[in-house]
């Protein structure tokens, strides 16, 4: 029951933080995880398994050009909750019994942004700064940082613009690192996942479609609850 309670839970917050977009808004997710290989923190330690699920809106305006002098660079993809609509939509990351969640679009941050290079070097890069989602590591505050680098001449985006491929896989990177990372003058601690044992790019349902879908998964869960229950022999 766990998996499906966490659908459940999942589902619910898709359909809230889904339910103040535009229902012809282009919603995809980038969901991938993997195992810690290395950490300074106890609470999270080498062998975790980690996972991260991030929505976020294609339509979301590039804001490169405020940091190179006011000139666009289509190399370069800068996507931040600071515009209209809100580049990212939800986040979850999960490593052990460890979980960081955001699931309002105001909740991200003004510092958070999700960075594409589209040069040589294809990259995403993910910061996100919101010290009221991310429980307190060796007593100090939180942030994330992931980035997926493909060094070769593979053609995995055919824009700056944030990623639609739903052709990517681990195999399409040759280096990445999903981090948490603590900050503001307390001891140092890191806590990394270099290999990706999975990564997909998730073209998500409207709205309404997922709101059926969140429905299915908690009549599914109470169907398994009455079968258990039938299942108890009686009390004498």
């Amino acid at each position: 029951m766990r998996t499906t309670s966490r659908a459940i839970t999942m589902s619910a917050a898709l359909i809230y933080a889904l339910s103040a977009q535009s229902a012809r808004a282009d919603l995809f997710a980038l969901s991938t995880s993997g195992t810690i290989d290395t950490s300074t923190a106890s609470e999270i330690p080498v062998g975790t398994p980690w996972s991260l699920y991030l929505v976020y809106e294609t339509d979301a305006p590039d804001q490169d050009f405020t940091v190179n002098g006011g000139t666009a660079d289509p190399t370069f993809g800068r996507f931040t909750n600071t515009g209209t609509p809100p580049a990212m939509v939800l986040f979850d990351y999960r490593a052990g019994s460890y979980e960081a969640t955001i699931d309002d679009p105001a909740d991200f941050g003004p510092l958070s942004k999700v960075q594409i290079t589209f040069t040589s070097v294809h990259a995403i890069d993910i910061d996100i700064l919101a010290d009221d989602a991310f429980p307190s590591l060796a007593g100090g505050s939180v942030r994330f940082h992931a980035d997926f680098n493909d060094f070769s001449s593979r053609p995995i985006f055919m824009s700056d613009g944030l990623p639609t491929n739903t052709a990517l896989s681990p195999a399409s990177f040759d280096q990445s690192t999903v981090s948490l990372l603590t900050h503001g003058g307390v001891r140092f601690v890191e806590v990394d996942g270099r290999a990706l044992e999975s990564f997909e790019i998730i073209p998500l349902p409207e709205p309404e479609a997922l709101a059926q879908v969140g429905a299915g998964v908690a009549a599914l869960a109470v169907l398994s609850r009455m079968r258990r229950r039938a299942g108890r022999p009686a009390r004498a």
